[in-house]
């Protein structure tokens, strides 16, 4: 029983550091805009990478500055800007 517990709380532990190994920090639509590497590096995560595959509601919050730099950068080359 003993054993078990140890290994509940190994499992446990082990869950919670990865958890927080995986926050991601979302560039703004204004980063994006500014750094054309960075835009397509994330419009590839979004599009077929590691972010086109998750549920609706988490692909938003990861990928929302990413299609709103794209439309902002295809409306100024539209204008002439």
């Amino acid at each position: 029983m003993r054993k078990l517990f140890v290994l509940s709380l190994v499992l446990a532990a082990c869950g919670c550091e990865k958890k927080a190994a995986e926050v991601v920090t979302v560039p703004t639509t204004a980063q994006l805009m500014a750094d054309t590497q960075l835009l397509t590096t994330w419009q590839g995560k979004c599009n077929t990478g590691e972010y086109s595959q998750l549920p609706a509601a988490e692909k938003d919050n990861m990928c929302f500055t990413t299609r709103e730099a794209t439309r902002s950068l295809a409306v100024k080359k539209m204008n002439g800007i």
